[in-house]
């Protein structure tokens, strides 16, 4: 009889990395959990267990762990503790998985979503999900804090996600070992540039709502939070360097944006001459200022159309469009307004001119921004790097 030649089906790995330090008292009962959740759900697992240069026996007590459960455990220590992004980024460059992951070691997050999480990675491996706390049982000082910090990072690095420092996320295993091992963030920041990177690769970041457990007191206090500040302003350096560097890529569509922006530009001269036609030859700085919005009033929907269909030839998110544009109109209405009072109609036409200038700069920014996020939605973006 001819042997079984039959294809199987590759099996899914899932790589589940523990960074630790000082948690011996931990470290065993995280093992047995992780081990129990990935065998009920028939997934295969191994575990990896960064001891960040613990003072405490913390490597004993997995290695203990490792020598009860199902699932290869691999434990790996650090000489100098740098904190805990270099050891989450230990673990993915030892890792194997096709999905990677990491959950702290205190198991705070709900271990038991993890096989989820891990399915909705899918089998593309350009998507990453993170957990988001949606409850949390920490001190009411603890817990506004942390929401405020995570919020003015995501707002100043543009990060489409409201808990960036939630201890629980899953990676594709590429994106893992090719991208995230080379972070330059060693400490708490760690979250926020994996997360950045993930956006810069053109990664869907899914979030899921989880319950945070309070098992210990806080860890990270303001001191850490304000010493975190010079990272946190290098970060969104290079971010926003990045962005205007795509912007200034983009030439052809800068060369359409300004087109489009000139004719529009007549259409708001022409409105807002009209107006100050109507009105008596004398104008103060309040009255130019309604002409300059009324003008603008009637371009904004020239504009809103062709930006759209010519200039970046996708969808603008129309509320998005009009708040970016509002930002150019209260320059103009500035200008136009402080013009007009010194030199009265010619001064309010110098002006109006002046505002369109500085304000085609914001608006094109803002507009390249939701166009990007359009094409990202409507699926257009693909992945730098895929798996095969």
């Amino acid at each position: 009889m001819a042997p079984n030649t039959a294809w199987v089906p590759h099996r899914q790995l899932v790589s589940v990395v523990i960074p630790a330090k000082n948690e011996a008292g931990r470290i065993g009962e995280a093992i047995y959990t992780i081990d129990a959740i990935f065998q009920a759900a028939d997934m295969a697992v191994e575990i990896i267990v960064v001891d960040d240069a613990s003072s405490d026996d913390t490597s004993t007590e997995a290695r203990r762990a490792a020598d009860v459960v199902h699932s290869p455990v691999h434990v790996l220590k650090t000489h100098t503790s740098t904190g805990k992004g270099h050891a989450i980024m230990c673990g993915f460059q030892a890792s194997r998985g096709d999905v990677v992951a990491f959950i702290d070691a205190d198991l705070e997050y709900p271990a038991e979503l993890l096989p989820a999480m891990v399915e909705l990675i899918g089998k593309d491996y350009d998507q990453c999900v993170i957990a988001c706390r949606e409850h949390d049982e920490r001190p009411w000082f603890e817990r506004h804090t942390s929401r405020l910090a995570h919020w003015l990072a995501s707002k100043v690095l543009q990060l489409p996600v409201k808990d960036t420092q939630a201890g629980m996320k899953v990676f594709p295993g590429w994106f893992a070992r090719d991208v995230l091992t080379k972070a330059r963030e060693p400490g708490w920041l760690y979250d926020i540039e994996a997360l950045m990177k993930a956006r810069r690769h053109n990664l869907r970041i899914i979030e899921v709502p989880v319950n945070q457990r309070s098992v210990r007191p806080r860890r990270a206090g303001l001191n850490h939070m304000v010493a975190c500040v010079p990272s946190l302003g290098k970060m969104a350096w290079a971010h926003w360097s990045h962005v205007f560097h795509r912007v200034w890529e983009d030439r052809w569509q800068l060369l359409r944006f300004g087109v489009v922006g000139s004719l529009n530009t007549v259409v708001d001269i022409a409105v807002f001459w009209m107006f100050m036609s109507i009105w008596p030859p004398f104008h103060n700085g309040f009255l130019a200022a309604l002409e300059s919005l009324g003008a603008w009033i009637v371009a904004s929907i020239c504009g809103y159309i062709l930006h759209s269909r010519v200039s970046f030839r996708t969808p603008l998110p129309a509320f998005g469009f009009y708040v970016v544009t509002s930002l150019g109109v209260a320059v103009q209405m500035t200008l136009s307004g402080l013009s007009s009072h010194v030199l009265g109609n010619t001064g309010a036409l110098l002006g109006k001119v002046a505002g369109i200038a500085v304000a085609s700069m914001v608006t094109y920014t803002g507009y390249h921004i939701l166009a990007r996020r359009s094409h990202s939605l409507l699926g257009v973006e693909q992945p730098l790097h895929s798996r095969t």
